[in-house]
C-alpha cells in the first residue's frame, strides 16, 4: 500500500467510501481523518456513555494509527503501538495529530504521532512499522479455550446487530462492533473475576487494507480494559474514579478484524491506585495474532453522608 493511501478523508482507498449507510459505517467515518498538510491531521472524536464529553481513548489510539500510516513506507504495516495518555481529550472540538517521523527503512520505520487540542497535549503513541513475511521459524503459547466463534444466526450480539440503527448517540463506544461473550478461564492463582473475554468483529468490511485493520483492532483493544481491572473489587463500596494511563498493542502477524477473534483480557495486579490489564486476541484457528497491554489508574472514592 502507498504512503498516504489510508483510507483518509482525502484518500480514494476509504473502506467505507459508499453513499449508503450500513452496520459498522458509523465507526469507519468517525475514525476518519482529513489531511492538514504533510504530516497533520484532524479527526473528530467519540465519547462514552459516563462521560461523553471525554474523548475514548481506543479512538484516538486508532486516529494516530491512521495518521502514522499516512507517512509510512510502501509495502510496510503496523507492527506495533506504545500510547501514554497525557490529558483527557474534549469531544466538542476537533484532534489535531501531528507525525514526526524517527526513521524510515526498507523493511521497518518508526513514527511519532501527538495528538492535541488547542496546544494542549492528549496524547502520545510511537507506532513501529515492519514488512511482514513467513521466516519459517515460528512459536506461541497453547490457545486457552476458545469454544466456536459466533454464527449470525446463533443469537443476539452485544451492541448493535446487523441493520440495527446506530446509537453513538447514546455513547455506545461498542457501535459498529460485533460482541458476545466467550468462555472465559480463570489462571492459577487469579484473583476472582480478574479476567473476561469476547468475540469481536468490526461490522463493516475493511478489505485489504493492513493499516485500517491494525487501527480498527486498536479501537476494540481498550474496550472494557478497566472494568477487567476493577471487576474484583465491584462489591466494594464508594465511587470509581477511572483514567487510562497507557496502552501498548504488539500487531504479531496480518489478521482481519473485521472476522470474528476471540479477545481474552486478565488483570494480574492492582496494587497503589494502578492495575494492569493485559490481553490477546486469537482467530478462529487458534492463531495469536495480536498482544496488549494498558496501565490504568484506578482510585474509590466514599461518598460523603
Amino acid at each position: 500500500m502507498a504512503a498516504g493511501a489510508v483510507g483518509l478523508s482525502v484518500s480514494s482507498d476509504d473502506p467505507c467510501a459508499h453513499a449508503g449507510r450500513g452496520p459498522g459505517c458509523c465507526l469507519i467515518r468517525q475514525l476518519r481523518l482529513t489531511r492538514v498538510d504533510e504530516g497533520r491531521f484532524t479527526g473528530g472524536l467519540r465519547g462514552g456513555r459516563s462521560d461523553p464529553e471525554r474523548a475514548f481513548g481506543g479512538g484516538l489510539i486508532a486516529q494516530a494509527v491512521l495518521a502514522a500510516g499516512a507517512t509510512a513506507p510502501a509495502g510496510q504495516a503496523p507492527s506495533s503501538l506504545h500510547a501514554y495518555f497525557v490529558s483527557a481529550g474534549d469531544t466538542g472540538r476537533p484532534m489535531r495529530y501531528t507525525v514526526g517521523q524517527l526513521s524510515a527503512g526498507r523493511s521497518s520505520a518508526l513514527r511519532q504521532v501527538t495528538a492535541d487540542q488547542d496546544g494542549v497535549t492528549r496524547l502520545v503513541v510511537l507506532v513501529s512499522f515492519r514488512r511482514f513475511g513467513d521466516n519459517g521459524a515460528h512459536h506461541q503459547r497453547r490457545a486457552p479455550a476458545l469454544g466456536s466463534p459466533p454464527s449470525l444466526a446463533a443469537g443476539p450480539e452485544i451492541g448493535p446487530e446487523i441493520g440495527s440503527a446506530c446509537r453513538c448517540d447514546i455513547g455506545d463506544l461498542t457501535c459498529g462492533v460485533a460482541l458476545q461473550a466467550a468462555v472465559s478461564e480463570a489462571e492459577p492463582g487469579a484473583a476472582p473475576g480478574a479476567h473476561r473475554a469476547s468475540w469481536l468483529r468490526l461490522q463493516h468490511d475493511l478489505g485489504v487494507r493492513p493499516l485500517w485493520q491494525a487501527a480498527a483492532l486498536a479501537y476494540v483493544s481498550d474496550l472494557a480494559t478497566i472494568r477487567t481491572v476493577d471487576q474484583p473489587h465491584r462489591g466494594e463500596p464508594g465511587r470509581r474514579l477511572a483514567a487510562s494511563v497507557d496502552h501498548a498493542v504488539w500487531f504479531h502477524r496480518p489478521f482481519r478484524v473485521d472476522e470474528w477473534l476471540w479477545y481474552g483480557q486478565r488483570s494480574p495486579v492492582y496494587a497503589g491506585g494502578r492495575g494492569t490489564c493485559l490481553g490477546e486476541f486469537y482467530d478462529a484457528a487458534g492463531r495469536l495474532v495480536a498482544s496488549c497491554a494498558q496501565e490504568v489508574s484506578l482510585r474509590y472514592v466514599q461518598d460523603e453522608a
